[in-house]
């Protein structure tokens, strides 16, 4: 007998279906007949199953991460789980979010579309899951459509409704910009105040961003007296803080890096470049 789907086959008979049915049942299910209602329940037990798996994984995740070093982290994820750094991420994301009882309300309907479309779905807020959940929409897909979707559909669906949202948001952003600036030039024209130089406020900037910069440093330097203090305490009384402190070394140090990477900063300072506003102050007085 041909391996082929008969029912997808046109002109198969009655007999021949039968037939090809209680083969492939015998080679899968150890011979008892076929049931749909049944077999897609224990489809959705999977999947199910498959998503808490996914849960755990993620839970494993988190509290194998708070306690190793960045580096042993990132080789436990591979070595043991088969996991990037991108994917471990999103895992931990998930369980995250659905850790939170506002969220677990939307958990079960979510979960039913898998795990590649719930990972492709964080990028929304809590509110708009939970309200895709509950009968609403995104972009005008219900639960249902996302459910029919690829991943990929549901990738491009997300992406065009934050642009539409983007988009709006810039819009009413550039209104509000507008109407500011009119209201600050009516103000100074009816008090006669007048604007002040580019230098002066390159300058103010500037000396906020060193005395921000000195109470940081003077925060960091209190470190050590406190890291001090753990490991006397851990050697004292056997417990081992060393977990928590490179954690705290290393979100700091991820914090001035997404600081770097957000503003498109080098890693040696130009110093022998004059400040654009300073430059504009020149070309003014010329």
């Amino acid at each position: 007998m041909a391996t082929e789907v008969l029912g997808h086959t046109v002109g198969a008979t009655a007999n021949e279906l039968a037939l090809h049915s209680m083969a492939v049942m015998e080679k899968y299910s150890g011979g008892e007949a076929y049931n749909e209602a049944v077999w897609i329940e224990r489809g959705r037990f999977a999947v199910r199953q498959t998503m808490e798996g996914m849960f755990e994984l993620g839970r494993a995740l988190i509290i194998i991460k708070e306690h190793t070093p960045h580096g042993r982290f990132a080789e436990i994820a591979e070595q043991e789980f088969g996991l990037g750094r991108r994917e471990s991420q999103r895992l931990m994301n998930a369980t995250l979010r659905f850790i939170d009882p506002k969220m677990k309300q939307a958990q079960p309907q979510l979960m039913k579309l898998g795990k590649s479309k719930l990972l492709e779905l964080l990028v929304e807020d809590d509110d708009t899951l939970l309200e895709l959940a509950e009968g609403g929409e995104i972009n005008g897909n219900t639960l249902d459509d996302v459910d029919r979707m690829t991943v990929k559909e549901l990738r491009v669906a997300l992406r065009e409704s934050r642009e539409t949202a983007e988009a709006k948001d810039k819009v009413i952003a550039d209104k509000n910009k507008k109407v500011d600036e009119l209201a600050e030039k009516l103000a100074k024209k009816q008090t006669g105040v007048k604007e002040p130089q580019a230098e002066d406020v390159g300058s103010e900037l500037t000396m906020r961003l060193s005395s921000l910069e000195v109470g940081i440093r003077s925060d960091v330097s209190r470190l050590k007296d406190l890291f001090q203090q753990m490991l006397a305490h851990g050697e004292a009384h056997g417990f081992d803080h060393r977990a928590k402190m490179v954690g705290t070394l290393n979100q700091i140090i991820l914090d001035c890096e997404t600081l770097r990477e957000t503003y498109a900063l080098p890693t040696e300072a130009p110093t022998d470049k004059v400040p654009e506003w300073l430059e504009g102050a020149d070309n003014a007085e010329d």
